[in-house]
Parts: C-alpha cells; sequence; structure tokens
C-alpha cells in the first residue's frame, strides 16, 4: 500500500535480510517504508541498480540520492553478500554499487560472486578504502568503476550513471593511487601510454573531464576511451 500524505511505498521485508524478495524463509516479515526502492519514471532509459552496503545509514544515503536521480531506478537493496545472490529480483540489474567490505565476504571475492550471478552488470565499488593494491584488485577482479564514499553528493549519481552506460570513472584521490602504482614500471615497458599517464595526471590534480580534453586537444569521449583502457590494463 502506499502513503496516502507522503507517497511513500510500503513493502513487506525480511526482518533478517531486509530483502523485499525473500519469501520470509530468513525470518518473519516485517512491514518497513521503503520509499526510495522504484523512483517516479519507468521509461525505457531507466538504469536497473543494486545496492549491496551493510551500513545502514550509507545504504539509506544511496537509496535517496538514486531516487533523486531522473535515470537510476533500485531494484534490490542488502546487508550482506548472500542476501544479495540469493535474490531474484523482478528486473536484472544493469549496475551494482558493491561495498568492499562485507560482513560475509572480503575484496574482490565479492565481484565475482555478483558478475557470476548478474553476468551482464557493471560493477561500481563504492567504499572508504583507497589502498592502491585494493584498487588494482578490484580491476583485475572485473570491476568497472572505483567510487569513494566521501565523493561529494552531487556528483555521485553522475559517476554511477556513466559507469553503467559502460564507461570509467576516477576520482582525483583514486587516480593519484594508480598513478603511485602503474606509472611505476615493473619492467622497462611501461604498462600505460604516455597519454594514458597523462589523463591519470590531470585526474589526481582534480581536472574534470571536459578540462582534460581541452588541455590535450581531445575530445571528452577520447578522455574516458583512455580511462576505460587503463582499467582494463
Amino acid at each position: 500500500s502506499d502513503g496516502t500524505k507522503t507517497g511513500i511505498r510500503i513493502a513487506e521485508y525480511c526482518g533478517a535480510c531486509q530483502s523485499a524478495e525473500c519469501e520470509g524463509v530468513c525470518a518473519p516479515k516485517k512491514p518497513k517504508a521503503w520509499h526510495d526502492i522504484f523512483p517516479a519514471g519507468t521509461g525505457k532509459s531507466m538504469i536497473n541498480v543494486l545496492i549491496v552496503e551493510d551500513n545502514t545509514h550509507v545504504q539509506e544515503r544511496l537509496k535517496i540520492l538514486l531516487h533523486k536521480s531522473k535515470n537510476l531506478r533500485i531494484v534490490g537493496a542488502f546487508f550482506s553478500l548472500a542476501a544479495a545472490t540469493a535474490a531474484a529480483p523482478k528486473k536484472d540489474p544493469q549496475l551494482i554499487v558493491l561495498d568492499l567490505k562485507l560482513p560475509d565476504v572480503r575484496s574482490t571475492e565479492g565481484i565475482a560472486a555478483m558478475l557470476e550471478k548478474f553476468p551482464q552488470a557493471r560493477i561500481a565499488i563504492y567504499t572508504a578504502y583507497e589502498n592502491e593494491t585494493e584498487i588494482l584488485d578490484c580491476m583485475m577482479a572485473g570491476a568497472h568503476g572505483y567510487i569513494l564514499k566521501d565523493t561529494p553528493e552531487d556528483r555521485l549519481p553522475g559517476e554511477l550513471s556513466v559507469i553503467a552506460q559502460g564507461g570509467s570513472t576516477l576520482t582525483p584521490r583514486v587516480a593519484e593511487k594508480l598513478l603511485g602504482q602503474l606509472a611505476k614500471p615493473k619492467t622497462d615497458v611501461s604498462p600505460l601510454t604516455r597519454r594514458e599517464v597523462q589523463v591519470l595526471n590531470f585526474i589526481s590534480l582534480g581536472f574534470k573531464y571536459e578540462d582534460i580534453a581541452d588541455e590535450l586537444g581531445i575530445s571528452t569521449h577520447t578522455v574516458r576511451h583512455h580511462l576505460e583502457n587503463i582499467y582494463k590494463k
């Protein structure tokens, strides 16, 4: 049923896994307001998003931000990897926002599990950790984006949309971390091209993609293409 004053959708939730899809196997269901699971708008351009985040406050913040977005639609939100992989959402997610540190899994194992469950989905790691090794491990495991949890709220929906639509994003601090690793060749041949290093340098300095394009005399599409190549490497 819907709230008469607020339009808030009331869904039945499993008391254990917090999923609206669970049939009460985990624990008896309890009603809970889930006002942001289906944002206004049902057009074909909507991107289906699944959230896996164990921190209640962070998950609520994400849902509120995505609810305000014009093209992101939440199809599931879970507190553990087990609950997410056991779910059967009515619409397969095109984007999975995945916390790096979950109670039942660590690091890249979650990426592999979600890609096995939803092979067509794009994975956006959403974390407070900016360790160079973990960033590279996530990229090698198949993550399509790495976003820090202190990313400004006005930028987050846009960053997620870019990842969902086939692009890649890097925040300045993550780019700086990558420069420290990838720009130092372990052999005589650097894994990055000269132009890719330039793009990383500009991002680490806080340049926007449009500014980088102007500085290098290329298009923003080419800037994103370089980022895609960096992720692949």
